[in-house]
Order: C-alpha cells, then structure tokens, then sequence
C-alpha cells in the first residue's frame, strides 16, 4: 500500500500512518472537533507537514468522512484505506520507515514537521509528549513498520505495543514544536476543541483585534463551522457590512457615523471569522486570500472617500477624498505585494510597519465622529490630513526602492 522509497541518497520519510491508541478509539477518532473530526485532522496535519500518502484503517471509514477528505486542499489524493484483505506485502514502508500518528491525538504540521523533514535514524523517532501520554507520535523504520502494519490494517489498538517498542529502541526524541494532544474522553475533546480555538490568532493581530474582534469572531465561528458556509461567502458578509459603514458615513451625522464605526467593527469581526473557518477546516486557498485583501481595501478607500465627502467642503473635499483613498489602496497594493524584506531595528521602517494599524484606523473613526458632533469646520482638515497621510507607505515604499534598502511590510 504505502510508501515509495526516496529517491535521494538518503532515505526520507514519505507517508504515514494513522492507527486506533486503544480499544474505545474509533468513536473517538470520529469526534468532530471545531467542525472536523479528529482523524480527519490528524490526517489533514500529515499531509501538511509533507507525507505523500496518508494510510487510514478501514474502521474508520464512513460516507462523511470520505466526503470531508475529497473536501479537504492536499489530502483527496493521498489517502489509503487499510484493511485485512490483502497481506503484508501490500503495506511495504519505504527505506525511511512511516510516520504513525494517533488517530485520536490532535497534533498540527509543526509539531509532525521535523520528523518527516529530518533524514531517518536507525531506530526511528518519537515526540517526547506523546509517549507520556501514552497514545506515541512516531516514525519507525521500514522492518518495524512492517510488522506492525497488518494490526494496524485490522483496527487493533497499538498504544501499549508501540510504548513497549519504544522503550526498548530509545528512538530519537523530539519535543513537539505546535500541538500535540492524545484524546481519551470527553474532557479531552473539550480541551482539544478551546486549544484549537485559542490559537486562531495571527502575527498581525493589533490590540483591538485581540481583545475585541477575535472574542466576538470566535463566537461566530463556532456556529458556522457546523454548517456547510465557506470562508469566502462570510468574506463577502464582511463586504456587505463595511459598505453598509460606507454609507452610514457618507453624508454623515454624528449619529450615523458612530452607528458606521459599530457597522465597521462588526464588519472586521465577521473579516476575522471567515479566516477562522477557513483554517479550522482546512479551505484555505490563493483566492480567499486575495479576496479578504480586496474586501478590505475596498472598505478602508471607502470609508476614507466617505468621510472627506462628508466634511462639507464640496467638490475639492470630494477630490481630496479620492486622493486619500488612492493612497490606501496603492499602500495596500505595496504592502501586499513587494518583497517583505525587514529591515530590523530601524525607526522609520518600524513606523512605516505600522501605519496600517486597524487601531489607528479605529482612532481616526473615532476623530471623525467627535469633530462631526463637536467641531464641524475642523473636518476639511482631518480630510486633508488624512489624504496626506495615506500616500506615506507607499511613496516611503518608492524611496526605499530607489535607495536600494528593504521595505519594511
């Protein structure tokens, strides 16, 4: 069944194995957790780290599960189903020996990563974690495979067998680089399902993100990951909602422009959620990616437009409004698409890193519902600050091409 030999001089792993820790495993196995169950999971988890075939006992298929993994971006094409009608000679390991994984343990590419990427050692490896809990994350080498793959192939549970076989190899040890969680019960699931939902978070969050839009998203989350919405159509949810911002700040009112800063914040939650799903069950794609980059520019050249059109100046306000949302959209054309060089440690870099800042944007928001209220004949200024303001990362952008230095992103 399994896994072709490496091509190369020495011997990589290629493929892996997900086998049943224990003799109450296959429900556990079909637990859906954060929308997916937890095989599936553990098997999406391989082929991201970079096995080439994924083998799944027959026990655990089912009609979902075979419509999730046909689903799933890089997985359809790599699964094998084992079972008992054919003999060992069908499951032979490559030269670099299988990775075999817990069906029931929540692990992520990170952690199964350097164990397929390093060059095998003769007696295997293991994740330190997973032995202790009793349920081994490990590569074995092709004869031990071998051996073990035909009880695997009939669903037997293999925990004890493998911590037996471990204790007397002393594998190569790896401590877990992401997660790595062995489930055994309903605890488990629960503490499986909030670590997955806890690390939903990006490099790029702000300090709004963090203790507003991700609490509020995580919320949506749950409840769309159970029902067949994609990513991309929340995406488009997040459009309606900013256009709706848009409008309340187009020709605003102080009222009408606070209810577009709450139809803005709601629109940035609802951006934050269709990341979300997408990475709890596994759609990401090149045109997600794209079309939450344009949603995005789309409502901040907008808002920006709307507000210079609402400060009452007439027609050179509206051209100053243009201006300024030209600059947003060029600055989101820089920072997506030019190298991302860093340049480390230097002050204008650091600034320049951070004028895209949706805090900063949420300030301005703010200003302008203020000064609309307050202090009306202050807002062609804040427009004219504003447009300003917007050409600085992409013009800085141009300078630092022209001198030859890295752009800071």
């Amino acid at each position: 069944m399994c896994f072709p030999a490496s091509s190369g001089p020495v011997p990589e792993v290629a493929g892996a194995l997900l086998y049943l820790p224990h003799p109450d495993s296959a429900p556990l196995a079909a637990a859906v957790v954060a929308g997916r169950p937890l095989a599936l999971r553990a098997a999406a988890a391989a082929a991201r780290a970079g096995a080439s075939i994924i083998g799944i006992p027959a026990h655990l298929r089912s009609p979902e599960l075979e419509r999730l993994i046909a689903r799933t971006r890089g997985l359809a094409g790599r699964v094998r189903w084992l079972d008992t009608a054919v003999g060992p000679e069908a499951f032979p390991a490559g030269d670099g020996g299988c990775l075999l994984i817990p069906a029931t343990a929540l692990v992520d590419a990170r952690t199964l990563g350097p164990l397929l990427a390093d060059p095998p050692e003769a007696a295997g490896a293991v994740v330190t974690e997973s032995v202790e809990a009793g349920a081994p994350v490990l590569v074995l080498p092709a004869e031990a495979a071998r051996r073990v793959a035909p009880a695997l192939a009939a669903g037997e549970p293999l925990a004890g067998t493998l911590v037996r076989l471990v204790e007397a190899t002393r594998p190569k040890s790896a401590s877990a680089a992401g997660l790595c969680l062995s489930v055994r019960g309903a605890r488990d699931l629960a503490e499986a399902e909030r670590l997955l939902y806890a690390g939903l978070g990006t490099d790029n969050d702000t300090g709004v993100d963090e203790y507003l839009h991700r609490r509020c998203s995580r919320r949506i989350t749950r409840v769309l990951v159970r029902t067949p919405v994609t990513p991309n159509q929340v995406s488009v949810l997040s459009l309606c909602i900013g256009l709706g911002a848009v409008w309340c700040f187009w020709h605003a009112t102080a009222a009408s422009a606070a209810l577009g800063v709450l139809c803005y914040a709601l629109a940035c939650v609802v951006d934050h959620s269709d990341g979300e799903i997408a990475r709890l069950t596994f759609q990401e794609s090149r045109l997600g990616a794209h079309l939450d980059w344009a949603i995005d520019t789309v409502i901040h050249a907008g808002l920006v437009l709307a507000m210079a059109v609402s400060s009452g100046g007439g027609a050179l306000t509206v051209v100053i409004g243009v201006v300024g949302a030209s600059g947003v959209a060029l600055s989101a054309l820089f920072a997506r698409y030019l190298p991302r060089e860093i340049a480390v440690g230097e002050t204008v870099g650091g600034a320049l890193k951070n004028m895209g800042n949706r805090d900063l944007f949420y300030v301005l928001l703010l200003v302008f519902v203020l000064l609309r209220w307050g202090l009306p004949a202050a807002l062609p200024l804040l427009a004219v600050v504003v447009a300003l303001g917007s050409q600085s990362y992409w013009m800085a952008c141009v300078g630092r091409i022209r001198r030859g230095r890295p752009i800071v992103r």
